[in-house]
């Protein structure tokens, strides 16, 4: 059970613990500098030396969830979560699709207008460490079951919002319960075999980008017929029905053997075993002592100081950038129209069937680039193809400030949306596999925390600066990408084929066992 980790290790001496002879489990480690007599789980080491005393033979989640293998009991909860997914994406183009109608409605400034978006990214800010360390406390499903209601109920509401204002109150409580998104991709990567971990998030974007598509031909549909507020009524119903598709899925094994409900997680395994018509290894699941989670120093310990605040920045670039293009694109086709009516001052200059089309379009994109994810991801690494593609995406958003027509400006912006899609993908799929169970959707909230103050800050820079300097806006956009792909390259762990961290500590000893393994390799050389 190697973790392939090598940053700042830590000096910690760990000792042999005996146990009495009733018990199932022949040895644990336990960490001679950890603030409390907390036990850890033993390595592949300790347990073949366990073994050959004639003890019976264990085993860990991660070997369990490998030996189950990939089947219907993944595909289940891949749909749950990949719905999840893309509720998500209807409530974020939202935010494209309604500006020019808003802003037409209360003669709002462009300041204003972006102020609307900024308030769902500030709920989501506020949220996301929350909603973590709720999720690593409480559950991933249970979290994940109040993060889709308040995104339903307070989206609902937002159709009978009677002023702009209130219209900013409502839209911020569903940003509330966005801040809590990363939980289904922790859910899903935590019962996925190493092997088909990577590809199967990859094709979670499948989801996400069908929920744009899908929000850009309600929008076509809906706002010149029955108006924007039914937009908003039929965008909310969807998060209510994945409420309902919860109630199907599993809790986490590895969240609830980290909580110590060791019965509960075999269960559950076993569960997921007979539905993929596989068995779980000979001999006990390792027990695990309930340790301490959602520990917000353990971030800022010796092995991930550095890769957290990278990771920071990294998800501030993927909001920043993502939605940034999706609002441009918008905005671009509203004021600057690529058919020759540019730097058109009508207030109420709303997107045409042209408009919806060429995002449309655009939006195809983000399917383009799953095969070509599912390819580098495995050949280059997450670290090399996150750095590709911020720096595609770099390039590409110069040249969409150039005088072009519709047909190359849609191609472009094809492009542009495939690439951050793509980072973004990879990012959460690499956020999911860098952090132990213990810390893992803490991780991702915090990480995503960071995002959301990316995603406040875009709107006045896609919308308000946008309106008046498109050079000035894009050059803004590349160069963030640009100092963020190698950003991306220097993180210092590459994630590409390791197993899933179960705890910090255990993390330790795994480093640990490396170093002593190599030094003993160096000896037998000299």
């Amino acid at each position: 059970m190697a973790f392939a980790s090598r940053t700042g290790l830590s000096q910690t001496v760990y000792k042999r613990v005996p146990h009495s002879e009733d018990e199932d489990i022949p040895l644990v480690l336990e960490s001679s500098d950890t603030e409390d007599d907390t036990l850890y789980e033993i390595s592949d080491k300790v347990k073949d030396k366990t073994n050959d005393r004639g003890h019976q033979p264990v085993y860990t989640v991660e070997e369990a969830v490998e030996a189950i293998g990939f089947g219907w009991f993944q595909i289940r909860l891949y749909v749950v979560c990949g719905v999840i997914s893309a509720t998500d994406a209807l409530e974020m183009m939202l935010l494209a699709v309604m500006s020019p109608v808003v802003r037409c409605e209360w003669s709002l400034t462009d300041a204003e207008v972006a102020l609307v978006t900024t308030v769902v990214f500030v709920g989501m800010g506020l949220s996301a460490p929350l909603l973590g360390y709720i999720g690593d406390k409480y559950g991933r499903k249970f979290t994940l079951m109040l993060v889709t209601l308040c995104i339903g109920y307070f989206g609902l509401l937002t159709s009978l919002s009677p002023t702009y204002y209130w219209v900013l109150i409502l839209r911020g409580l569903v940003g509330v319960g966005m801040g809590g998104s990363p939980q289904g991709t922790s859910l899903l990567s935590e019962y996925i075999p190493r092997k088909y971990r990577a590809k199967t998030l990859i094709f979670g974007q499948v989801f996400w980008a069908t929920g744009i598509m899908f929000e850009i031909f309600l929008a076509a549909v809906i706002i010149p017929t029955i108006g924007w507020r039914w937009l908003l009524v039929f965008s909310a119903v969807p998060s209510l029905l994945s409420a309902m598709g919860l109630l199907f899925v599993p809790e986490s094994a590895r969240f609830l053997l980290a909580a110590g409900k060791r019965d509960e997680a075999i269960s559950l395994l076993e569960k997921a075993a007979r539905v993929n018509k596989s068995r779980l290894p000979d001999g006990q699941l390792v027990r695990s002592a309930e340790v301490e989670r959602g520990k917000f120093s353990n971030l800022f310990s010796p092995e991930y100081k550095r890769t957290t605040l990278q990771l920071w920045v990294l998800w501030f670039t993927m909001a920043f950038f993502y939605y940034g293009m999706v609002l441009a694109s918008a905005e671009i086709l509203r004021k600057y129209s690529p058919d020759g009516n540019k730097g058109q001052k009508c207030h109420c200059n709303f997107l045409t069937g042209k408009d919806y089309t060429t995002m449309l379009l655009s939006t195809m994109g983000e399917f383009i680039c799953l095969p070509v994810n599912m390819v580098l991801i495995d050949w280059l690494g997450r670290r090399k193809n996150a750095a590709f593609n911020l720096f595609m995406a770099a390039i590409l958003v110069l040249i969409i400030q150039l005088d072009m027509p519709r047909s190359v400006f849609t191609i472009v912006l094809f492009c542009i949306r495939g690439f951050s899609a793509a980072f973004g993908n990879l990012l959460y799929i690499y956020s999911s596999e860098i952090y132990p169970t213990t810390i893992r959707t803490l991780g991702m909230g915090t990480a995503s925390a960071w995002a959301r103050v990316g995603a406040m800050t875009t709107p006045f820079i896609a919308q308000v600066l946008l309106s008046r300097s498109l050079s000035l806006a894009c050059w803004i956009y590349a160069v963030v990408c640009f100092l963020c792909s190698l950003c991306a390259y220097f993180m210092p762990i590459e994630t590409k084929e390791r197993a899933l961290p179960q705890s910090v500590s255990m993390e330790m000893i795994a480093l640990k066992t490396m170093d002593e393994e190599d030094g003993k390799s160096e000896e037998e050389m000299d």
